[in-house]
């Protein structure tokens, strides 16, 4: 992505004559068409809308025909056109709208754009939706088309822009201001006045330039009247409150645009540092938002070229920011913000985004230490992203952390996906805190069931909220292996744990399982035998597989239960009456 300086003037080319065959320009043409209703519909359809997608489809089949003859598509922006070559492609109506994506990119500054072969379906949806972003300039819209771009890196589509950076410093045409007021004495009359200016313009400005020292000057013309003293005091405030920070930054950016040694960048570099040091302490963080976009702007990442070494420099004074003093400074600034100060939060929010990872120890505590809800999510919002360009920070902060930092932690996690995170999550399942401990179990098996199988150990856990907490887990989805496992652990185990706990191991196998436990479950609940397997001729495990069958909810299932319902055997009919409430939950569900 290339970029320069733009003239004051619009500056204006002379474009080659067209080299383009009849099909070539025919082709772009039609592809260019099909560009614009694309547009169009992204405008009137969310980005998910079928006709979205069908227009972006469309749109990719028609960039891949046109490159099979054809070589990447370079063009023009104008003010109201697009050319291709010094060939007119598009040209936006008079009474078109000021959204149309031509006059948007012009805007913005863009003098061509470039779309390349192999070009994706998602870098055209990037685009679309970078643009639409920011067609309306408002002052919530941090940002601009050309920046946005930058930052989203683009393979196959390449843009050159005006960079109007430079434009932007407000200059003082001395020439303009008007002359002091003549005083008394000095002319006799106007039309002496206006012949003296006439005939003698070289020597006008001395006698406004005149010492205060002349002789010809009485007491009474240099006394300050009440008006004169008020103008004087307003400039004195001005002077005393005027804030030069960002005056500097604008000046230390523009000479280090223009250094080509690498020393004397480095020189500037450490200058800009220690401002944007002196801004995070006066809480200045709008004014190094500016500084952080404008840096990013003027020296973006790109492919290797000799001016590597100043995105590298700039890259080492982020990592030479990123120390443990600011971060404790800015943490300290968290810490005493109020949810009030929005803008001052909104900037913040931008600024943390610039830093490393090893900001987010520091964070942490900010969600903890009684901060408001808005802040909160602010920095949770900000620490998921630092985290999904290294999750090392997390991964250490996982290791010691209490039960509140436990909470917040999964918090996050749970936005984060990769084995590193699902790594976390476990570690967590040996978390101090049991509500730490449950929330970790909810959050891996919600991610694959399978977990639940590395997770079955805790079957046994001493802790009754675990055990239970598992067994649900257990109970959420069918697994064949999990299915196995509770059968062994029951042939096992029966007789050996609490009832309680046996039951629930028998209501998650009937959620879990298949058809595979209905002999199982038949066996000990329709024997007549009474001491088979370790006593499960008793009710009390007649009416387990009862009830592990109700919530197995098959035909084969059913058909038990009735042969069940109907033994002359009253402990087996008492059995099935424990299905009653299960069976009922089953009859809604199958009426839904």
């Amino acid at each position: 992505m290339k970029k320069e300086k733009a003239n004051t003037t619009e500056q204006q080319e002379i474009l080659a004559p067209t080299s383009l065959s009849d099909k070539e320009l025919k082709d772009a043409r039609m592809l260019i068409n099909i560009f614009i209703l694309a547009w169009k519909n992204y405008g009137l359809y969310p980005e998910d809308h079928v006709n979205t997608i069908k227009s972006f489809e469309r749109l990719v089949t028609e960039f891949g025909n046109f490159f099979t003859t054809h070589a990447d598509l370079r063009l023009t922006v104008e003010k109201n056109r697009l050319l291709y070559e010094s060939e007119i492609i598009h040209e936006v109506s008079q009474d078109g709208s000021s959204e149309d994506i031509i006059t948007l990119l012009y805007r913005d500054g863009v003098k061509w754009i470039e779309f390349q072969k192999g070009l994706p379906l998602e870098e055209i949806a990037s685009f679309f939706r970078i643009v639409f972003k920011y067609r309306l300039l408002a002052e919530e819209n941090e940002g601009d088309i050309v920046t946005a771009l930058m930052d989203e890196e683009l393979e196959f589509i390449d843009f050159k822009a005006i960079d109007i950076f430079w434009q932007d410093l407000l200059l003082i045409d001395v020439s303009k201001l008007p002359p002091p007021a003549p005083q008394p004495g000095e002319v006799d009359n106007k039309n002496e006045t206006d012949h003296s200016r006439q005939g003698e313009g070289a020597d006008r400005n001395n006698i406004y330039a005149r010492s205060i020292a002349d002789p010809s000057y009485n007491n009474a013309q240099l006394k300050l009247t009440h008006a004169d003293y008020e103008t004087l005091q307003q400039m004195v405030r001005e002077e005393e409150s005027w804030d030069i920070t960002e005056d500097l930054f604008e000046v230390l950016l523009i000479i280090l645009k223009s250094q080509s040694e690498q020393e004397k960048f480095v020189t500037v570099m450490g200058f800009i540092s220690e401002v944007a040091v002196e801004a995070i302490e006066l809480d200045k963080f709008d004014l190094l938002v500016k500084l952080f976009q404008s840096l990013h702007k003027l020296f973006p990442l790109k492919k290797s070229t000799k001016q590597d070494w100043k995105s590298l420099l700039i890259d080492r004074f982020f990592k030479d920011l990123s120390r443990p003093e600011i971060f404790q400074l800015i943490s300290e600034k968290l810490l005493n913000l109020q949810t009030s100060e929005v803008e001052k939060l909104k900037a913040l929010d931008q600024v943390l985004h610039y830093f490393s990872p090893e900001v987010i120890p520091f964070l942490l505590p900010v969600i903890i230490q009684g901060s408001s809800h808005e802040i909160q999510q602010m920095i949770s919002e900000v620490i998921v992203r630092l985290s999904r360009r290294d999750i090392g920070p997390l991964e250490k902060i996982a290791e010691k952390q209490g039960p509140e930092m436990g909470n917040k932690l999964l918090v996050i996690l749970s936005r984060l996906q990769g084995d590193r995170v699902n790594k976390i999550l476990f570690k967590m399942c040996d978390h101090s805190s049991d509500v730490v401990r449950r929330n970790a179990i909810k959050e891996l098996v919600s991610r694959d069931p399978e977990y639940a199988r590395k997770l079955f150990s805790l079957i046994d856990d001493p802790r009754k909220e675990i055990r239970i907490c598992i067994l649900t887990a257990f109970g959420k989805h069918k697994s064949g292996a999990l299915e196995s496992r509770l059968l062994n652990y029951l042939q096992e185990n029966a007789a050996k744990k609490d009832s309680e706990h046996i039951l629930a191991c028998y209501e998650a196998l009937g959620r879990c399982g298949s058809n595979n436990i209905v002999p199982f479950m038949r066996d000990i609940l329709l024997r007549r035998g009474w001491n088979n397997f370790m006593g499960s001729g008793k009710l009390f495990f007649r009416g387990c597989a009862a009830i592990a069958l109700a919530w197995l909810d098959t035909p084969e299932a059913k058909d038990v239960l009735m042969k069940a319902s109907k033994s002359r055997f009253r402990v087996i009919r008492k059995a099935f009456d424990k299905t009653k409430s299960i069976r009922a939950v089953a009859g809604e569900n199958t009426n839904d």
